[in-house]
């Protein structure tokens, strides 16, 4: 059930741009919070368990999932731009001029796109990626190997948001930067140590926390003001997520049946590929079909279509070109830690039809990126 979940983060991240009004713009804050908990708990468990913490392949397969889509989707969107560069400015700030040399060079590298440097964005909300790449070498190097280690990180991470909201610090830095999301990576590797040892929520808990999620995003704003919704409301968000995503951790996709496992797991593919194609979509429907309505739920319903079919063929050329690499780098580490695996019995968190695969494959191993994350 991950997968849909992904893709729900990922759907309320393009409907908070596209549709472009202040009540849903924290729609697109909270879902990204919610890509770092699932991926807290998703790189942990590949670290532990499919990887053996070995650098090489775990930063190649890293690689493999995040960048080739993005720099096609950077590509496309060039071409757009050069085509109607009068009508790109309108639509989007970041797109106002055509990249120089130094642009390029921003958006190719990736991480910088975290820092305030030059003012070209191909995908605007890839920042979220390079945070997210951020934290993977955070989770690798101290944070994923031990719950005493997740455990010091999540006290550090909600110590750092209980003195923005305390000093009521620019939004820029309880949002954008990577300390910021030291708290959410750290919820999901606390909470893959406590699934490990069997500990996880209950259907139930997990049911009301999904609408208490809810509730929490759509009273900010509406019957919460706006000071709620960055400050108490983000941090009720966070909370919520994790048990939402402990209580799916032991849930099988498969007691639903296959065509539900089939639809999950699609919809969990789809999610990375949504994320990067949004803004260009929506600039395709709005020059073309829209007559410049740059935003709004009009665009967004017209959007939608767009996306859904991008993500399908982005989806089979991943897995014509890209997957295969990526099982080749994670293949020698199927058999890695049986032990973990034993002790997590449950089918949900088994890799499907292959006994070789560790428990993490259960969940497809996706990352904010793969969700959004990224994410």
């Amino acid at each position: 059930m991950f997968g849909s979940l992904r893709f729900l983060l990922a759907y309320l991240v393009i409907l908070s741009h596209l549709v472009g009004t202040e009540y849903v713009a924290h729609f697109g804050f909270y879902a990204v919070r919610g890509f770092f908990v699932i991926s807290g708990l998703m790189m942990t468990a590949a670290l532990n368990e499919v990887y053996g913490f070995d650098g090489l392949r775990f930063w190649t397969n890293r690689a493999l999932r995040l960048l080739p889509p993005y720099y096609f989707v950077c590509v496309l969107t060039l071409i757009a731009i050069a085509i109607a560069p009068d009508q790109a400015a309108e639509y989007l700030k970041f797109w106002r001029r055509m990249p120089d040399a130094n642009d390029l060079l921003i958006n190719l590298a990736v991480l910088p796109l975290q820092l305030p440097y030059g003012s070209f964005r191909f995908i605007p909300p890839f920042w979220s990626v390079a945070i997210e790449i951020d934290m993977y070498l955070l989770l690798f190097l101290v944070v994923s190997r031990q719950m005493s280690w997740a455990l010091i990180a999540l006290v550090a991470g909600l110590t750092y948001q209980l003195a923005c909201d305390y000093d009521a610090l620019n939004w820029g830095l309880t949002y954008f930067t990577a300390p910021s999301a030291v708290f959410p990576f750290a919820v999901g590797a606390v909470l893959y140590f406590l699934r490990r040892s069997g500990r996880v929520a209950s259907p139930l808990a997990a049911g009301c926390a999904f609408a208490a999620w809810l509730a929490n995003m759509l009273a900010g704003g509406s019957v919460f003001p706006t000071s709620y919704i960055f400050g108490w409301g983000y941090l009720v968000d966070t909370v919520c997520v994790g048990v939402v995503v402990s209580g799916l951790s032991a849930i099988s996709i498969r007691r639903f049946g296959p065509l539900a496992e089939r639809i999950d797991r699609m919809l969990g593919e789809w999610s990375y590929f949504a994320f990067l194609v949004h803004w260009l979509a929506g600039f395709l429907v709005a020059g073309v079909l829209l007559d410049g309505e740059w935003r709004g739920w009009t665009l967004l319903l017209g959007v939608t279509p767009l996306v859904l079919v991008a993500s399908a063929a982005f989806a089979i050329l991943n897995r014509k070109f890209v997957e295969p690499l990526r099982s080749r780098v994670r293949r020698p580490y199927g058999r890695l830690k049986s032990t973990a695996s034993a002790a997590v019995p449950n089918e949900a968190w088994r890799g499907p039809g292959d006994a070789e695969r560790s428990t993490v494959q259960a969940v497809r191993e996706n990352n904010l990126a793969d969700k959004l994350a990224g994410a």
